[in-house]
């Protein structure tokens, strides 16, 4: 490791070691190995050479790689659980004994080469899974009494500042202590367009910096970093099997026994109709190659496990294949109002003058007193006004939780707060003042006795919104609205987004009784932010979280959690997992048309061994596979 000394450091570089793959290397020198001594024992058994060697070179072919089949055929038996290896076993040593040694070489070998087909399928989804875990740099500078130092990522405290120049990786989820830049978050959030970051914002591991040169308070350690938990879940996602997945693995533990026993069959019908003994065990032996479900049986889970890991790639963690089935048959998408399909931020919207005050005097009197309070609406109405524009000299200040703020201002009283506190100070209010001002939260200011103006706060929507739902409508999905709002804020946004219906005033347990109604007829989703809507989102068959980057619960609690906090990737979920069902069915269907094709040939005689497994085994496994990878793509 390479450790700088002073300010001048602007290299961090740690050697890495990388595994040499001696295992699979041999695989493919054994794979090439079989493949000369199967072609060398053609052109012997052409030119009608010493019989003995071209089975010696035959055999050499089969146990080559029959070393890595045989042996795992042999303890299937043993166990009675009759798989794949067995079969190809019994063909290529069946096909040996009764004097096919090129049909039984080939089995064996083409049979080999479809398991590193497999293989090979298997490394790709791991090597995407890989590409997640190395986003995060394998070290960090960071800040050390004055200097710079160089060291592990895994070594990196909460509390320490990183140092992050331009071009480089964030190595930990932290806050920006100084500087701005643009940062690329893609790797994360799947979000394509940087985003500006300065003092206060987060950056997480994993993203890339630009630009600028900034500073960064490391806010998590290397095991719990946004990336690492993405990590994690995508790993245990793998192990969550989808109910078609399930139905497929107790489907193959009854399918092998029962070829075996109608190979078997085939084999003394075709002897007793006149056939000799070594025509019956041929014709046998073929069906029972033509039988593996290598294609049926993998097709499935790569399909599944390339869908998540594609989803990952795009911003959206599904935790389990189940749940991309179960995404799949979606026909209605309810959604939590605030945070969810607003950002959760209230703004001002307007103001309304009563008495012959200005909007300034209005404004610049809330902004005062609202300033020395911690509530959101506070929050508000000071980002409203300009800086130079607060600077009204406060002489007294009470807050009345629940209610809003009363002070002076110099010498003069002021209220700040809802229609309940100006009520409680018999401050008279025009009862029709809420439908005048328009909709949203009110705040009222008053001058004594005298009420000076409104104030409407509003929740803004979040931006995609209108988009995401427009197109869940295109796709013949319903769009609920739940939320706990009143019935005129509730109305007003749906209006906005075009929503197909809303309920308004819910608590938390009536979210669940909706959401209970609504996916009688059907399969739901609701998304929530992972927190207060919990039990909504437990209740659906499928339970999405926004903006997993911010909720540490969202990660948690859900079936699926958004990365970025864009609704638009709800309908490119939904399409990719009618996707991924669509590759599944096809795989399934190709799988057995052409089984059962050949199957038929084959107990015609029609077909020889070379052909069971060149079409009927490697050539469709290596079909269905291909099909399968392409979920991989982050885009449909």
């Amino acid at each position: 490791m390479l450790q700088a000394t002073d300010s001048t450091c602007t290299i961090c570089v740690t050697p890495t070691a990388h595994e040499h793959p001696t295992a699979k290397k041999t695989k493919y020198r054994i794979a090439v190995l079989s493949a000369s001594m199967l072609i060398l024992g053609i052109i012997l058994d052409v030119v009608s050479y010493n019989q003995i060697v071209v089975y010696s070179v035959f055999l050499v072919s089969i146990l080559s790689v029959g070393q890595f089949i045989i042996p795992r055929g042999i303890r299937g038996l043993l166990k009675l659980h009759l798989d794949m290896h067995f079969l190809m076993s019994s063909a290529s040593v069946g096909a040996f004994i009764i004097g096919a040694p090129a049909e039984g070489a080939a089995v064996m070998f083409l049979f080999f080469i479809s398991m590193l087909l497999e293989e090979r399928a298997e490394d790709q989804v791991k090597n995407e899974l890989r590409s997640l875990i190395e986003l995060e740099p394998p070290t960090a500078t960071i800040k050390v009494k004055g200097t710079e130092a160089c060291i592990p990522t895994s070594e990196v405290r909460r509390g320490d500042i990183l140092i992050v120049r331009p071009g480089s990786k964030i190595s930990l989820d932290g806050i920006v202590l100084s500087g701005q830049s643009s940062v690329n978050q893609a790797p994360i959030t799947g979000e394509s367009i940087p985003v500006f970051k300065s003092a206060g914002d987060r950056v997480y591991a994993g993203t890339i910096n630009q630009e600028g040169y900034i500073e960064v308070e490391v806010t998590s350690e290397s095991n719990e970093t946004v990336l690492s938990k993405i990590v994690e879940l995508v790993e245990e996602a793998k192990s969550k099997k989808a109910p078609t997945e399930r139905l497929i693995s107790r489907f193959s533990r009854i399918y092998t026994p029962i070829m075996v026993s109608l190979t078997i069959l085939l084999g003394l019908v075709t002897f007793l109709m006149g056939a000799t003994i070594t025509e019956a065990v041929y014709r046998a032996l073929t069906l029972l190659v033509i039988s593996c479900p290598c294609a049926f049986v993998v097709s499935i889970p790569v399909s599944i496990v390339s869908s998540i890991t594609g989803s990952a790639r795009d911003g959206v963690l599904v935790k389990g294949g189940s749940h991309i089935e179960q995404v799949s048959k979606t026909t209605v998408v309810a959604f939590d109002k605030t945070g969810t399909l607003t950002v959760g931020e209230l703004a001002v919207k307007d103001v309304c003058l009563h008495n012959n005050h200005s909007r300034e005097e209005v404004l610049n009197t809330a902004v005062a007193l609202e300033k020395m309070s911690e509530h959101p609406i506070a929050k508000a109405l000071v980002e409203a006004m300009d800086v130079g524009q607060q600077s009204q000299m406060i002489t007294e200040f009470v807050s009345i939780p629940g209610r809003g703020v009363e002070g002076r201002i110099g010498q003069v009283s002021y209220i700040v707060g809802n229609r309940r506190l100006l009520a409680e100070k018999s401050v008279a209010l025009d009862s029709l003042d809420e439908h005048t001002c328009g909709v949203g939260t009110m705040v009222y200011v008053a001058q004594d006795q005298e009420h000076l103006g409104t104030i409407v706060l509003s929740d803004s929507l979040r931006q995609g919104v209108i988009e995401a739902i427009h197109e869940l409508r295109d796709m013949g999905i319903k769009t609920v609205m739940l939320t706990g709002d009143s019935e005129i804020v509730a109305r007003e946004v749906a209006k906005q987004i075009g929503i197909d219906q809303y309920i308004a005033e819910l608590l938390p347990e009536e979210k669940v009784k909706a959401i209970n109604d609504l996916s009688i007829d059907g399969s739901s989703i609701m998304i929530g932010d992972g927190i207060n809507d919990a039990p909504a989102l437990a209740a659906a068959n499928v339970g999405i979280a926004m903006g997993a980057v911010s909720s540490d619960v969202a990660l948690e609690t859900s079936d699926i959690a958004l990365m970025e906090q864009d609704l638009r990737k709800i309908p490119s979920l939904i399409k990719k997992s009618k996707k991924t069902m669509r590759v599944i069915k096809q795989n399934i269907v190709a799988s057995i048309s052409v089984k059962l094709l050949i199957g038929i040939l084959a107990a015609l005689g029609l077909v020889n061994l070379w052909l069971a497994i060149g079409v009927g085994d490697m050539g469709l496994t290596f079909a269905v596979i291909a099909n399968a990878l392409r979920l991989v793509r982050r885009q449909w």
